[in-house]
Order: structure tokens, then sequence, then C-alpha cells
């Protein structure tokens, strides 16, 4: 039985334990857009909020190598998930003794917890892509100033739900994403992409 954490909170936010809004998992589509972005000299992906493994997996379709972390490791029918270390990515310190350092972090992180995440990628010094929604809100606007890039698909990304729903079944999000990324070298704060009805129905 894993040993209980000290509970932690952020801005009044459980940051031990996912909220029904933190559980939304990545289509195929999504990941897709960002795969020709990554720079060539990455390899080692750490995906730290894994969720089901969505963009872990579509990662490793494309021949990276992945490691997946999340709190979450027990999925809603009781199963433990597999291929999935648990980690808390906002309480952690990675120590090359335990993982091998990875060339860039690569996640939806939680709804509710996006700008905690971001700030968490900053210290590790490596490239980072995260998935939130497209804003304007100040702390994005600072991260564009120190340097952050986006990538924005032109149509809404439709995330799958805790029930399995996703665009194609009846549910659409009603909001943009997009790929907030740092260290990718796209020259420019805003690289517009391509996403077509076809290509969404590759969940």
């Amino acid at each position: 039985m894993p040993v209980r954490q000290k509970m932690k909170r952020t801005q009044g936010i459980n940051i031990n334990e996912p909220h029904g809004r933190d559980l939304f998992q990545t289509p195929n589509y999504a990941t897709d857009l960002l795969v020709p972005f990554i720079p060539k000299d990455i390899r080692d992906i750490w995906e730290c909020a894994a969720g089901d493994r969505k963009i872990a997996d579509r990662l490793e379709f494309f021949g990276y190598r992945v490691l997946a972390t999340d709190i979450r490791l027990i999925d809603d029918d009781g199963n433990v998930k597999e291929g999935i270390t648990p980690t808390n990515f906002l309480t952690h310190s990675m120590r090359t003794d335990i993982y091998r350092k990875p060339h860039a972090i690569i996640t939806n992180p939680p709804f509710s917890l996006k700008k905690q995440f971001y700030d968490k990628c900053v210290e590790y010094k490596i490239p980072f892509a995260l998935l939130i929604p497209t804003d304007y809100c100040g702390w994005i606007i600072e991260a564009i100033q120190m340097g952050a890039e986006k990538i924005i698909p032109t149509r809404r990304i439709d995330y799958i739900t805790p029930s399995g729903l996703s665009g194609a079944n009846g549910h659409s999000a009603n909001f943009h994403s997009m790929w907030l990324t740092k260290g990718f070298g796209l020259n420019k704060t805003e690289t517009f992409v391509e996403l077509t009805a076809k290509m969404k129905e590759n969940i």
C-alpha cells in the first residue's frame, strides 16, 4: 500500500488528488499535431500526467522513449494502470539515480493545475510542451515574454471524457486549445497548424 503523502494545496486546490475536469484524456490527433515540431535531437520524453497513457502511447508509436508518470494509478473500474510510475510531478524532484534525465517534457497537464505544471517545467530547464486552453491570462502573457511559443490548431481539440465520449461521439470542447512550448525553437510566437475534420477521426 502506498504511503499517503501529506496533503498539499495550492490556491485552494489539493495537488495530490485529481479532480473531475482534470481527467480528460488527449485524442491521438492532438499529439500528432505536435510531433513534427519536436526537435530532432529529442528521443527521451517524460509524460508527467500520463492518465490513461494516450499521449505516451502515441509518442511511442512515433518511436520516442517515454517515461509515463501520474498520481492516479487506479482506473475507473478499480484496476491498476499498467506502464505508469507513481509520481506527483509537482512535488517530485528528478534524481538521475531513479530516472534517466529526459530530453523533454510533453503532457496535457491537469486543467486546474496548468500554471503550476508550467512553473515546474521551467525549473527543469529542458524543452517542454503543454496542451492547455488558448488564453491570454497574465501568466501566459508572461510566459510568451519569457520565450514560450504556441502551436495552435485551426479547430478545437475535443478531449476524451472519463466516460469515453469525444467530439465524434457528441462531446465537443467549449474552448480552443494550444500546445504551449518552450525550447522547441519555433522562432515565432504563434504557429498555426491545420486540423481537419478527417484528422479528428483519429481519436
